[in-house]
């Protein structure tokens, strides 16, 4: 299927990982293959229009687009255009509708109104019960919010094996009630691949389980962390023996839900052979659906799903400001909500990647750490890693806590526009475009809404104390000082570093 771009039109969606590179206007050159799904992150098989259509195809489609033309693609599902829904709202809202309409669930509220906290940088693969008990601790010490605390990979002996390591975990139970003594929900990290040579290898083989090759073998997969076997979510055996490796976990101790990682549709094959006889796309879109039983629940990679009562964060970032940095955060937040993931997160404050937090380490830099969490401060959720009162001096930590102060002032806004979308679907991260359409914001993508009448800029460059922001039309209040600016034009604002410049539509 060809399409051929209208005089002004662009377009957005796709993957989350591509939310840099939107809108695709008739200026750009693109390519996106999604059978399967090769990103890191969120995607659904929808792009939507400026000028009010839009494309869906269930199982994914590849693009190009060259010279003025989208080239649509699929040898699995029928792709179809449609068109006639005036403009970038109106396109959204048809298109959730049909496709994957909110179920009117929402995630559990501590997600939104308190931080989440991530115990990967401070721990990396020696996750413990002493140090998980310091590190919320310190928390609460530091006057931090208690939220929810995710204790991430390595806490058992191999993957698989879903209970805690006793060597490091000597009291799994007393650890839960003592972090839900002190305010905090606990979730661990879980993934569906299964370490050969261990009974919970043989015993799913056995049972016709996980994921095969054409001649019946198990099929073993290279990640991250090693060469493994993979569940088959299409199989009942394998959903079975997963629930009850989850169930046990939240009924022995308390566990209050999943960080479920992996699951990537790149991590299978069109040739696997599997019970269902499901493509990789699917399986990554049954991974996410395990999590529907959960609700303390969060996905880094999910197919379709939108609509549905899942925490979707972001892909790691570096931990610098252009590159994969800071300057992706709102591209790809706004990426997240356009594709119906309204439940969304920013990556840690700071970045995910843990080198940049090592003792010594040469890239890190306060300002930029502070610059980090002033653009999550008014996402859907916020999550730390790194500890702030490690990694920063007095000042800069000072600057987090006000920082989470103005996220204080605005939660009510905040829980509010996730309250709806649990009914509309229509995210609180918006693009430009999506509240004022035909005014030329089409490809402003480094300030956003929050919802229809809250405006957000952060400074995303180093060294920067100010920056220009496009007023729609209309009478704008800034948050901090008062003043009325009228709308319709380009200003330039004052913004410290301790400083989220946030206008109301008056």
């Amino acid at each position: 299927m060809k399409i051929n771009l209208l005089e002004n039109e662009v377009w957005y969606g796709l993957a989350v990982e591509d939310g840099d590179k939107m809108p695709l206007d008739a200026s750009k050159s693109y390519s996106r293959n999604l059978q399967p799904v090769n990103t890191n992150n969120q995607y659904s098989p929808l792009l939507l229009s400026s000028k009010g259509r839009y494309i869906w195809g269930d199982d994914g489609f590849n693009l190009t687009l060259a010279d003025g033309v989208l080239t649509v693609e699929s040898s699995l599902a029928e792709v179809k255009l449609y068109e006639g829904y005036e403009n970038l709202r109106g396109a959204f809202r048809t298109a959730a509708k049909a496709h994957f309409p909110a179920d009117g669930k929402l995630p559990p509220e501590e997600f939104f109104s308190k931080p989440q906290y991530n115990t990967w940088i401070e721990l990396l693969y020696e996750q413990n019960q002493h140090d998980i008990t310091e590190y919320c601790r310190h928390i609460v010490e530091h006057n931090m919010p208690k939220g929810v605390i995710m204790i991430d990979d390595m806490w058992c002996d191999y993957y698989g094996y879903w209970d805690f390591n006793r060597r490091k975990f000597p009291d799994p139970k007393g650890m839960m009630d003592l972090l839900h003594q002190w305010g905090f929900k606990v979730m661990v990290w879980i993934c569906p691949f299964i370490s050969p040579d261990s009974k919970e290898f043989r015993l799913l083989r056995d049972r016709g389980g996980l994921v095969r090759t054409q001649d019946g073998k198990v099929r073993m997969v290279e990640w991250w962390d090693g060469i493994s076997a993979v569940l088959d979510l299409s199989n009942p055996v394998d959903q079975q023996w997963f629930r009850e490796q989850c169930d046990f976990l939240t009924e022995t101790y308390g566990v209050d839900g999943f960080k479920f990682d992996a699951g990537d549709a790149y991590f299978y094959r069109m040739d696997d052979k599997t019970f269902g006889n499901v493509t990789p796309n699917q399986q990554c879109e049954l991974w996410a659906q395990v999590g529907l039983n959960y609700p303390y629940n969060e996905y880094r990679a999910c197919c379709k799903n939108a609509g549905r009562p899942l925490v979707q964060r972001l892909q790691d970032k570096g931990h610098r400001w252009t590159g994969t940095g800071v300057n992706q955060l709102l591209p790809h937040m706004l990426a997240q909500g356009i594709l119906g993931y309204a439940f969304g997160c920013p990556d840690m404050v700071g970045g995910g990647q843990f080198a940049d937090f090592l003792p010594g380490a040469v890239n890190f830099e306060q300002e930029l750490f502070v610059r980090y969490c002033a653009a999550a401060a008014l996402m859907p959720m916020i999550q730390f890693s790194a500890a702030p009162w490690r990694v920063l001096d007095d000042e800069h930590y000072a600057m987090i806590l006000k920082l989470m102060e103005v996220r204080e002032r605005f939660l009510p806004e905040i829980l509010r526009l996730v309250r709806e979308a649990a009914f509309t679907g229509e995210p609180a991260v918006r693009y430009m475009e999506y509240v004022f359409p035909g005014q030329g914001l089409e490809r402003v993508t480094d300030q956003f809404m929050l919802g229809d009448d809250i405006l957000v800029a952060p400074v995303l460059t180093k060294g920067a104390r100010s920056r220009s922001v496009i007023l729609p039309a209309g009478r704008w209040k800034r948050d901090v000082g008062g003043e009325l600016l009228e709308g319709g034009r380009t200003v330039t604002v004052d913004a410290a570093l301790d400083e989220l410049p946030v206008f109301v539509r008056a």
